[in-house]
């Protein structure tokens, strides 16, 4: 079985996403259990290692973990298992091993360095998950070792992925989002003044523009905000021109407020139609909201059915443009453990 999730794609990201679906193909408890058998099986002896760092109960970690959903929902698993996953992707280093040694991580040592390989941070992830009440899985491949977090809704989860990508977004774009202007000068009487675009279509990878102001004036002025430069020329010459009415003001001495969702690189006119100058002070902001749809259209939510319950990938060396669901396009076997029951499945 398998599950995706259109989520979308950042041209300039590069990330590469793979899906994969599920199928249950071998299940139950296999270590021996009642004395009669000295084998054991070999899956469970190569998981054991791992699993047997990964911590389920303890009051360190349940606080750890607790510090970061604090502002989560109550009993709201998906925007938890996003809050912690976001917190490790944005505070913790991939760290290699030592050459030569395969060196397994408890998870407070992963806070100490505050970094590991791909077993160390799936442990470090599986253990505030479970502190916290969440049923996790390990997953080992040839090559790697990831998380899955169980009995996750994919349609809930993706409005804070959604969150997550766009704030990572913001943060890195900087100037290219938010551009403020602040400055103070004189209008002369009769005179217009002008600040913004030339009133070119937004870039695909922006949804809307919102300018917002803060305007103090010795004299009172008459504020718009119009789609383009070219309507600032038609009202200084006279002529008809184009603004949007709900942001329009009328005898302003001091205001502050937000043109909402503009479609178009406009700007904001202030006019001083009285017979006297005016000493002006504008801060403002132009901030392009980017566009999730555009952005990161080709992203997937990966996710496996076990016990046809839904599972979601959590692959904690993806990076800060990762997100549950990231899977890297893995392939080769996959192998899912219940680091408690030792029960396990084939993912393919």
């Amino acid at each position: 079985m398998k599950k995706q999730l259109m989520i979308f794609s950042m041209v300039t990201l590069l990330l590469v996403i793979g899906f994969s679906g599920c199928t249950q193909q071998q299940s139950g408890n296999n270590l021996p259990n009642d004395g009669s058998s000295n084998t054991v099986d070999p899956v469970v002896q190569r998981a054991e290692p791992y699993i047997s760092k990964i911590d389920t109960s303890n009051i360190t970690l349940r606080s750890y973990a607790n510090s970061i959903i604090k502002n989560c929902p109550p009993n709201n698993k998906e925007t938890q298992v996003n809050a912690i996953y976001r917190y490790i992707v944005e505070n913790y280093n991939y760290v290699s091993d030592p050459r030569g040694v395969e060196f397994i991580q408890s998870p407070q040592e992963t806070m100490q360095v505050k970094g590991g390989d791909c077993e160390d941070l799936a442990i470090f992830l599986d253990s505030l998950l479970e502190n916290i009440g969440i049923k996790t899985y390990l997953v080992l491949t040839d090559t790697h070792a990831y998380s899955l977090a169980y009995n996750i809704d994919t349609n809930k989860l993706w409005t804070y992925v959604e969150q997550s990508l766009i704030k990572q977004v913001e943060k890195d774009s900087g100037e290219n989002i938010r551009q403020t202007h602040n400055q103070t000068f004189v209008l002369e009487a009769n005179h217009n003044w002008y600040y913004g675009g030339e009133g070119s279509p937004l870039d695909t990878r922006i949804d809307y523009l919102n300018i917002s102001y803060k305007i103090v004036s010795n004299k009172p002025l008459h504020l718009y905000i119009v789609p383009s430069k070219q309507d600032f020329n038609l009202l200084s010459s006279g002529d008809t021109f184009n603004h949007y009415p709900s942001c329009e003001l009328e005898d302003i001495l001091s205001t502050e407020g937000v043109c909402p969702h503009l479609d178009k690189y406009g700007g904001i006119i202030l006019s001083n139609s009285n017979g006297n100058d005016a000493t002006v002070t504008v801060n403002l902001m132009f901030y392009f909201h980017p566009s999730f749809y555009e952005l990161f259209k080709n992203e997937t939510i990966t996710s496996y059915k076990i016990d046809n319950t839904n599972c979601v990938v959590l692959d904690a060396t993806a990076g800060v443009y990762g997100y549950p669901g990231f899977d890297g396009g893995l392939t080769g076997e996959k192998i899912a453990i219940d680091p408690l029951t030792k029960e396990y499945v084939y993912l393919d």
